[in-house]
């Protein structure tokens, strides 16, 4: 079906929008962040008997054990419990395995934003696009005299048949249409004055402490958009996503990947339905991290995956499976926990405080190979801050994530007949936070637990109830300091 493509609107990724939280509502739990908490953090060691001394054991064969943070904290394999506020409204029940990593000891470490070299963007270039010809998104997209008339002629043809809605975008709640036919044939008349009567194709290629964006014309005809920029809260940020299939068939313009989970209404992607398996996915993706030469992040985690398309009727369908595999780093055995939040969001809206937004390398791939890439903010790894941080208990933690999942919802509660919690991972790892108003680029990795699994929430609206769950496997639905307990706010990142 025709489309009607004025402008590019940019790489569509499946994204979520985050605002900013107020402070812990608890007084007990509203302690310094950033630089300022790591400055009362002590050593394990330096308090004596605490849990953080290293004890002798023996294993059955009489070999020593090593003492890791699992057996200092006394934290458990799996952890249960079941909690409700006062009107048993809110339940969060808990059944979880506890992953924490095999080591004896978590740094808290200093990292600052990488600087962006010519080096760095080469050879992202060349990992995806050796061969390809790259044309600027305005030579590449600008549209003939040819191309523009028959537009216009289409539009007055659905004027004169009565059809004021040909892309079907139905009507706002006063019965207008949302999409102005009349407008559009102006607007397309006044372009085609200017337009040429040929594409003149530019060629370009990114260069560092600018901003660029581009189509890669690959020679099987598949077209990427490939992006690069450093604004707002990112330091960096590539973005490459497939425009069009081998032969150059165009993919819609507003096609997306997003995570299994994001949505109820999906159908579990399989090996089978993807066409690819997820060794031959993780093979693909190894082999060009090799290429672009980022040797300090490893494969972290995955999850199945579909493309998304609101073409033809607006309404969401499937539009391909495959899978999300997600590179982290981990730093002396303990690795850095990745959740949806992108830690850049600002306090406020009127805010004007320049913020800074987490690593990332993500990939979706399918049967035709890498779909899409983001990488963004990489870090340089500092100094190690306090060597052997004094961790609270697992008990301790418990507590606090019990009572502070209730003081967290009290809000929702206020507007909501139900909301349950079934957590079902526990985790312990790196978090980066930071000081914006100090330093936007310079933070800290410090331990941290998350708590995962799915929520569902019913409300009443117009008179109906409705019901919206939520289950992305890396929605983190509470954060909590693991030396100190404060709550973290993981869109602010801090």
């Amino acid at each position: 079906m025709r489309k009607n493509i004025k402008k590019f609107a940019g790489i569509v990724l499946c994204i979520g929008m985050f605002t900013g939280c107020a402070q812990t509502p608890d007084s007990s739990l509203v302690k310094p962040k950033g630089s300022k908490a790591v400055d009362a953090y002590t050593e394990a060691d330096d308090v004596s008997g605490s849990k953080g001394e290293a004890s002798e054991s023996k294993n059955d064969d009489g070999s020593e054990s090593k003492t890791t943070i699992r057996n200092l904290i006394d934290a458990p394999q799996n952890y249960k419990s079941h909690v409700e506020d006062d009107s048993a409204k809110l339940v969060v029940n808990t059944d979880a395995s506890v992953e924490i990593p095999e080591v004896e000891k978590i740094s808290a470490i200093s990292v600052t934003a990488a600087e962006v070299t010519q080096e760095l963007l080469d050879r992202i270039t060349n990992a995806f696009f050796s061969e390809a010809k790259l044309y600027t998104l305005d030579s590449y997209y600008v549209k003939t005299k040819d191309e523009i008339k028959k537009t216009l002629d289409e539009l007055k043809e659905d004027v004169a048949n009565g059809n004021l809605d040909p892309y079907n975008y139905g009507t706002d709640d006063d019965g207008n249409y949302v999409y102005d036919i009349y407008e559009d044939i102006e607007t397309w008349e006044q372009e085609y004055e200017t337009a040429p009567e040929k594409k003149t194709l530019t060629e370009a290629k990114p260069v560092a402490g600018n901003y660029f964006s581009c189509i890669a014309q690959m020679s099987d005809d598949s077209q990427y958009y490939y992006m690069i920029s450093s604004d707002g809260s990112d330091t960096l940020s590539v973005k490459i996503k497939k425009a069009a299939n081998k032969g150059g068939e165009k993919i819609p313009e507003d096609a997306m990947w997003c995570d299994y989970g994001y949505s109820e209404e999906e159908e579990k992607p399989t090996e089978e339905s993807i066409g690819l398996s997820l060794d031959e996915a993780k093979k693909l993706v190894k082999e060009k991290v090799e290429k672009m030469g980022i040797t300090d992040l490893q494969f972290s985690n995955w999850n199945y995956a579909v493309c998304k398309s609101f073409e033809g009727d607006n309404s969401s369908g499937n539009f391909g499976n495959g899978y999300r595999i997600d590179y982290a780093r981990t730093i002396n055995g303990v690795p850095v926990t990745q959740t949806i939040a992108d830690g850049g969001a600002l306090e406020d809206m009127d805010s004007t405080m320049e913020t800074w937004s987490y690593e990332s390398l993500c990939f979706y791939v399918d049967k035709d190979g890498i779909e899409s890439m983001t990488y963004s903010n990489p870090y340089t790894i500092g100094n190690i801050k306090t060597e052997n941080l004094n961790l609270l208990s697992f008990s301790e933690i418990m507590k606090i994530y019990e009572k502070m999942m209730v003081v967290t919802n009290a809000d929702n509660m206020q507007y909501e007949n139900s909301r349950v919690y079934n957590i079902d991972r526990i985790v312990l790892g790196y978090a980066r936070i930071y000081e914006p108003s100090t330093d936007a680029h310079t933070g800290i990795l410090i331990p941290v637990w998350d708590f995962f699994g799915s929520m569902t929430s019913e409300s009443e609206y117009n008179g109906e109830t409705e019901s919206n769950t939520s289950k992305d496997p890396n929605e983190s639905f509470l954060t909590i300091n693991a030396v100190d307990g404060s709550i973290i706010d993981r869109n602010l990142g801090y």
